[in-house]
Order: C-alpha cells, then sequence, then structure tokens
C-alpha cells in the first residue's frame, strides 16, 4: 500500500469514463447564465428543466460564474425554473427544440424576494461540510460542536486538518499551511500565529474553506495548501445586528461576549464586528531525557490567562454596475500571561555525582498588536472579462517580559546547592505593503487570467538579556541583540483554461517569483552569520484535467509546484534560553523548502469523493535537538534532505433518514522523513491512519443534535519525534427560539479524556526523549445567540487582497 502513486481503479475509471463520452448523443442543449439582483453571478442556485406538462426532466446548479448546461436533449417544449431561498423563482417562456438546436439564455436576472404587506425572511440551511471540485467547506455555523471554541481548536475539528503539540497545523499530512482570512493571507506565524488563532471565537466564524492544491493564481507560499477562515458577515438588506455570549469550562474557564451590526442599501454596505475574550487554561507536560551521562527527568505546569478584542470593520460602494470600490480593516490585540513551573531531576547514570533537583520558572508577560487595512476595486463590464485591483498594508508589534528563576537542590529538595535568575525583554515590530492586480478574459470556451503582484516586507526584533545578581538585573551584552530582515517579493501569473467539450476541460498556469531577502544580525560578539544575503527567482507551474460527465461521474487529475519560506525569527542566529537546560537558536542559512504536489480525484454523484495524492518536499524544516555540555541541549531548525507524503482521502455525506444525516472521512498517509545532519542520520517511516465521522441528529421539540468522532494512528511531530495515536469524542445541542431569532447552545468536548493527552518518543543522535503533554480540551460549553434588525439575506461578492503570505512567517 506505501508505494502506490496512482491507483489503477483510477486509470481503468478514468478509461471508462471518456470511452462512455465518445458514445453518440443528441447535440440539443439549454444553457445559460444565472445573475443576482446586483449583477453579479448567482452560483449555487437550483436549475430546473420541465417538459411542457411540467414535470420535471433534469436539475442541475449553477457554478461560480452563474452558468448551467443542459444537453443531449430531445426534441420537444421545455421550460427553465430557477430557484434560490434568497430571490423568487424564475420560470422562462416555452423553449422549442428541433433537431440540433442550442438555445442559451444570456442574462437571466434574479429579483429578491419580497412581501407587500410584511418583509420575508429567508433562511437557507447549509450542509456541515460541503465537497467543492477545488476545496472543502466545513460550515462552522452550522456546527453546533463549534461552540466555545478558538479557531485553532476548531482546525483541529476540520477535514483532514491535524493541529500538533507546538500548535502547528498540517493539511492532510503536510506542513506548510498558509493560514487565510476571508481570503486574505493572515500575516503572521508561529507563536503570534497561535495568539491569534486562540483569540477567535467560534462565534465569529462562518466556514473553513480547504485548499489543498490551489491553483497558479494563489500565491505560491504554502507547501501543505491553503485553509481560509470565513468570518462571519450577515448581507441582509437595511439594519441588522446580533450579540453573542459563550463560556466553557474545563481545568479551567473561558469566556467571550461580542456583537456584529451591519447595513446593506442599495449602493452601499457597511458592516463591523467586536469581540472580547478571555481564555484561561493549563498545560503539564512530563518528559525523561537519557544523555551519554546524565538522566533528565522533568515534570512542569504551565497556567496561561490570554485576553483578547477582535474588531473589523468596512464599507463596499457600488458605484455603479461595472465599478466597485472597497474597504475594510481588521484589528486584533492579545495580552498573554503564562507562568510555568518546572521540576527536573538530574541524575548521573554512573552514580558518581549526587542526584539534584532543578525547580525553575518561566514567567512570561507580553501583548501584541496587528492592524491591517484593504482598498479593493473591481471593473467588470460584461460577464467575459473583469479587473480587479488591490492595495494592502498591515503591521504587527510585540513585546514580552520573561523572567526565568532557577534553583539547585540536593535529591530531596531540602538543601539549596546554587541558583542561577534571569530576565530578558523581547520586541518584534513589522511592517508590510503589497499591491496586485488581476485580469480575466472569457473567449467562448476559452479563459485567460493574468495578474501580478509586489511585496515589501520590514521586521525589526530585539532582544535585551539581564543577568539577576542579588535582586539587581545587570545587563548582559554577550547575550542581547537585534535582528532586521526585509524582503521583497515580485511575482507575476499566467492561466489558461479551456473547455473543448462540455465534459473535458484543461486549466493550466504558470507562475513567476523572485524573492530578495537580507538579514542582519547586530550584537557585542560579531559573527560570520551575522548577513545574510539571498536572490533567487523561481517557477511555479500548476496544471490540471478533469472529466465531468454532469450526472454522476467527475474526475481531476492536477500537478503543482509551491513554496515555503522560513518564519523570520527562525533565521535569527543568536541563541535564546527556553530555561536553564534549553535553548533555541535560529538558522540563518535555513533554506525554503519546495514541494511537488500529484493529485488524482474522483466524485460520484456529488457525495462520494476519493482522492489521492503524493509529494515530495525537498529542505524540509525539522526541529534538531543538539547536545550542549553534559546536561543542556539547544533545538536548531534544519533543512531535512527529503520527506514524502503518499495520501487517499475518502469522503462520503449520507442522509439516512429525514432526521438523521452524517459525514464521514477516512484519510490515509504514508510518510517518509530522511536527512542527514553532520553525521546524524535521520530515517523515519509512517502509516498514518485518521477517521472522522459526524452526524447530525433532530430530536423531538425542535432540538438538533451534533455527535462526532476523530482517531488517529501514530503520527511524526517535527520531523524527528513519534507521537501515539488518540481518539475523541465530541457532542453538541441547541434549540431555537422566538422566531429563530434567539439560539442556545450546549456542548461537551472529548468527552472521555482520550484525546487531551499526547505521548511521545525519539532516539536519535545520542538522546533519548520520552514523554507525555496534556492539554486543557475536555470542557463543558454554552452559548447563546440573539439577533435582531432585517435578516433577509442579500448577497455580495467578496473581494480579495493583495496582501500576500509575507506575515505568515512572523514568529516570537
Amino acid at each position: 500500500m506505501k508505494h502506490f502513486r496512482i491507483p489503477v481503479i483510477f486509470i481503468i475509471i478514468a478509461f471508462g469514463l471518456i470511452t462512455y463520452g465518445q458514445a453518440p448523443e443528441n447535440l440539443s442543449q439549454i444553457k445559460g447564465y444565472v445573475y443576482n439582483p446586483e449583477n453579479k453571478p448567482s452560483e449555487y442556485s437550483t436549475i430546473v428543466l420541465m417538459n411542457k406538462d411540467s414535470v420535471f426532466m433534469k436539475g442541475t446548479l449553477s457554478g461560480e460564474d452563474g452558468s448551467f448546461l443542459f444537453d443531449g436533449l430531445d426534441e420537444g417544449s421545455y421550460f427553465i425554473m430557477v430557484r434560490n431561498v434568497e430571490f423568487n423563482t424564475y420560470i422562462s417562456d416555452p423553449v422549442i427544440l428541433r433537431g440540433n438546436d442550442v438555445r442559451e439564455f444570456e442574462h437571466i436576472q434574479l429579483v429578491t424576494r419580497v412581501n407587500d404587506l410584511e418583509e420575508v425572511v429567508i433562511r437557507g440551511e447549509k450542509a456541515m461540510v460541503e465537497v467543492h471540485p477545488d476545496k472543502m467547506v466545513y460550515n462552522v455555523s452550522g456546527s453546533v460542536n463549534a461552540t466555545g471554541n478558538n479557531a485553532l481548536e476548531l482546525l483541529s475539528k476540520s477535514p483532514g486538518v491535524m493541529v500538533d503539540m507546538d500548535k502547528n497545523i498540517t493539511l492532510q499530512g503536510k506542513s506548510g499551511v498558509q493560514i487565510y482570512i476571508n481570503g486574505r493571507p493572515s500575516r503572521i506565524s508561529g507563536n503570534d500565529l497561535t495568539n491569534m488563532l486562540e483569540g477567535m471565537r467560534s462565534e465569529d466564524i462562518e466556514s473553513i474553506e480547504i485548499i489543498s492544491n490551489p491553483s497558479a493564481k494563489y500565491d505560491a507560499e504554502g507547501t501543505g495548501g491553503i485553509i481560509n477562515i470565513v468570518l462571519k458577515k450577515n448581507l441582509a438588506s437595511g439594519f441588522n445586528g446580533n450579540i453573542i455570549g459563550s463560556y466553557s469550562r474545563g481545568l479551567h474557564s473561558r469566556s467571550s461576549a461580542g456583537t456584529s451590526l451591519n447595513y446593506s442599501g442599495h449602493r452601499i454596505n457597511a458592516f463591523s464586528s467586536i469581540n472580547l475574550s478571555g481564555n484561561d487554561y493549563m498545560t503539564d507536560r512530563n518528559e525523561s531525557m537519557l544523555r551519554e551521562a546524565f538522566l533528565l527527568t522533568m515534570d512542569s505546569e504551565e497556567i496561561t490567562d490570554r485576553k483578547g478584542l477582535n474588531f473589523a470593520g468596512g464599507v463596499d460602494y457600488h458605484i455603479n454596475s461595472e465599478h466597485t470600490l472597497s474597504l475594510d480593516a481588521r484589528v486584533l490585540i492579545n495580552n498573554r500571561n503564562s507562568a510555568i513551573t518546572n521540576n527536573t531531576f538530574i541524575t548521573d547514570v554512573a552514580g558518581v555525582l549526587d542526584t539534584e533537583l532543578l525547580v525553575s520558572g518561566t514567567n512570561d508577560d507580553g501583548s501584541s498588536e496587528n492592524y491591517n487595512g484593504n482598498i479593493h476595486y473591481s471593473f467588470v463590464p460584461n460577464r467575459s472579462s473583469s479587473l480587479t485591483a488591490d492595495v494592502s498594508f498591515g503591521t504587527y508589534s510585540s513585546s514580552k517580559y520573561t523572567g526565568q528563576p532557577n534553583w539547585y537542590y540536593n535529591e530531596d529538595g531540602t538543601d539549596l546547592l546554587r541558583s542561577v535568575e534571569s530576565d530578558y525583554d523581547a520586541n518584534t515590530d513589522i511592517r508590510i505593503f503589497s499591491a496586485q492586480a488581476d485580469y480575466e478574459k472569457k473567449i467562448s470556451r476559452v479563459t485567460f487570467s493574468a495578474g501580478a503582484k509586489y511585496s515589501y516586507i520590514s521586521t525589526g526584533n530585539g532582544l535585551t538579556f539581564y543577568n539577576v545578581e542579588n535582586g539587581t538585573p545587570v545587563l548582559d551584552t554577550g547575550r542581547s541583540n537585534n535582528f532586521s530582515y526585509l524582503e521583497k517579493i515580485a511575482a507575476a501569473y499566467f492561466i489558461f483554461n479551456a473547455s473543448p467539450t462540455n465534459r473535458i476541460s484543461l486549466n493550466a498556469g504558470i507562475r513567476l517569483e523572485n524573492t530578495s531577502s537580507l538579514g542582519e544580525l547586530v550584537s557585542a560578539n560579531p559573527g560570520p552569520d551575522d548577513v545574510v544575503p539571498r536572490n533567487y527567482t523561481t517557477l511555479f507551474p500548476n496544471v490540471s484535467l478533469s472529466y465531468n460527465d454532469e450526472k454522476n461521474h467527475a474526475l481531476s487529475l492536477s500537478i503543482g509546484r509551491r513554496i515555503t519560506r522560513p518564519d523570520y525569527q527562525n533565521l535569527n542566529p543568536f541563541e535564546t534560553k527556553l530555561s536553564e537546560l534549553a535553548a533555541w537558536r535560529g538558522n540563518p542559512f535555513l533554506e525554503p523548502n519546495f514541494i511537488t504536489n500529484y493529485q488524482l480525484s474522483y466524485s460520484f454523484r456529488r457525495k462520494l469523493v476519493i482522492s489521492d495524492t503524493y509529494s515530495v518536499t525537498r529542505n524540509f524544516f525539522a526541529i534538531i535537538f543538539e547536545a550542549v555540555g553534559d546536561k543542556g541541549n539547544v533545538m536548531i531548525p534544519r533543512n531535512m534532505d527529503k520527506v514524502t507524503n503518499n495520501g487517499l482521502s475518502v469522503s462520503y455525506p449520507q442522509k439516512v433518514f429525514k432526521w438523521w444525516e452524517f459525514s464521514a472521512f477516512l484519510i490515509y498517509n504514508y510518510s517518509t522523513y530522511g536527512g542527514d545532519f553532520e553525521g546524524t542520520l535521520i530515517g523515519l517511516k509512517a502509516h498514518i491512519v485518521n477517521f472522522r465521522l459526524q452526524n447530525n441528529i433532530k430530536l423531538p421539540l425542535g432540538i438538533t443534535m451534533e455527535l462526532s468522532y476523530f482517531g488517529t494512528t501514530p503520527v511524526i511531530w517535527r520531523g524527528t519525534v513519534h507521537v501515539d495515536g488518540f481518539q475523541r469524542i465530541d457532542i453538541g445541542v441547541k434549540r431555537e427560539f422566538f422566531n429563530k431569532k434567539l439560539m442556545l447552545q450546549a456542548t461537551g468536548s472529548d468527552l472521555f479524556n482520550t484525546g487531551s493527552t499526547y505521548y511521545y518518543s525519539s532516539d536519535y543522535g545520542g538522546i533519548i526523549v520520552d514523554g507525555d503533554i496534556s492539554f486543557d480540551q475536555r470542557r463543558v460549553g454554552f452559548s447563546a445567540t440573539y439577533k435582531f434588525g432585517n435578516q433577509q439575506i442579500k448577497t455580495r461578492k467578496k473581494s480579495r487582497s493583495a496582501m500576500d503570505e509575507e506575515l505568515e512567517r512572523i514568529s516570537e
């Protein structure tokens, strides 16, 4: 199983479908385009074909461009009916077909559903998980179990997504995932990305889009793919809003409260939201580390208190039917305090020296502020062409004070032998500017797309280190430094999309990116690694071929190349102490890694989806432990020679009864990790299987229950560490009151406490590690949502930002 690349069964299916596609058929067609009242394509509207007696013949959904097609039709008289919960039903005049006629509805304009006597509130329910040709969508707003979770926890519950013990995100077994917010790169990574995601509440999130193999139109950054978090935005006509509050309790409590206000008129749409959150949690860790001369046995407890404020707002101005201008901004502010208590027994393996007990602590007091803005312009003169332009700008700043007291005792902790205490201040400031333009032109069955982008990133990082002597901090210039990083990226792309037949389509794109960077360290101890310039130009091709009979079968094959650049702080060569026995050191020569993705997907009746992927990553980012002295170790990011991932995913939603529907997801990955780090060889292999089952059950009295299960076999952490498998069960219930204006929800996460502790081990470079980490994930939560104002939906096309993924790579 581990050596399969493209299963033979897919080749057989492809051959059979193409052969089937060559069979003689009637060439009569009815096709057209559906538009909403704002003259934008109305995607996913239901299109029904009826005969002259109004009997149902065929049905389909409109595409992203509003298009639909019925082919292979016999001679006769037909009607077209278009249905959408947001608009009035449209029924066409009779359409008469003779011979091989082709009839086209150039512009079906839908009308907003209204009532002369009283405003009508239109609501539609989405499936919890939707599978599209280019992405998978997890509708958080429809998930009861989302209550009381933060964004990072929601990602861990999304199909194909895993969050490891360092809170790094992987997608279908691949790291280097880029996080987008409302179609725009989140601009931060590492611990700062964790802070932001943990500060975002599920009550603010509409859906999570999972894009495993992006096209050349997307920035090439992100070897693992893209995860787009779509925030809630009520676009109903007139004025409306909501008030949301939530509370959950595990070992510690979490709470949030927020509101959103929206206005949608003929030309202007304005929206705003604000959320305040408090998040307390505890993390326990136990670890034994065997060195050549010493055994270190450690247990630690970390208690964290995080408070956050999230604000988003913007305005869209529709100048006329062709021109639109949008302005929006987002503010994320976090304050985080944490205290780690650590007890480590240091035992001489030879028994010559007495065992010592190190009692240490790490006390962090930090804050971060992230301000982002975007200006978007759209020009759509007709349905065959469009021009968009974006200018984005952002600033990020963080500051953190850390105190590290260390006391050495004899084994029973009665006698103090010596003490070492230090403090340090760490500050980061980042400025980003990006601009891009995109043009698209459709000519018959061919579409051309082209665009260009430029981004400029400037970062400054300062570390001031103090040795505490007799209670007084004394500056240590040898351990203090300033690190600056400058990066410029210029990119251009071209995409050719053609549909030679109604069933076959080809998408071929090429992206060119030039990266110029300069990292510079200023410290009291100059070294050869202090200044590292780089300049490289890379091509990123992406090609996909698909077949869709528009009835039962769809098949697609794609290949693409992507890149992940190092986090800025990982390039800082200075050493930062994490504790008395552990330190972190950046690597200024850390190279970007590149991945080549191969993907073959098959869909049956838009329900069963099978996807086979194979990828090769060069220069994979691994975290390597290196021994320092007899007892210490330093963690260093290094490039691993090669990582391969061969994966098979299967998803299937099923409505068993009117009151019960479920979605099942199975993902298998065979991964290999190989590298030679100055004589230390690493060669790990892992068969990883994870399974997710989500049930949605309608109970009496209008109660909806969601029951979900997740389980996984052992995985690889940091490219060098084995982690045992685990499983968990979550449950949630909800009920609506007062004509659906008030919604109450209750949830239980990890009911049996089987998915909150992770057991790990590693053996390389003369260091044997065995340990476990427990997180505060077994929780009970409650939430309440109250809606006010007009809730009749009005659609509006989302805009994209120019801001690239550059700030994705900021870390503490």
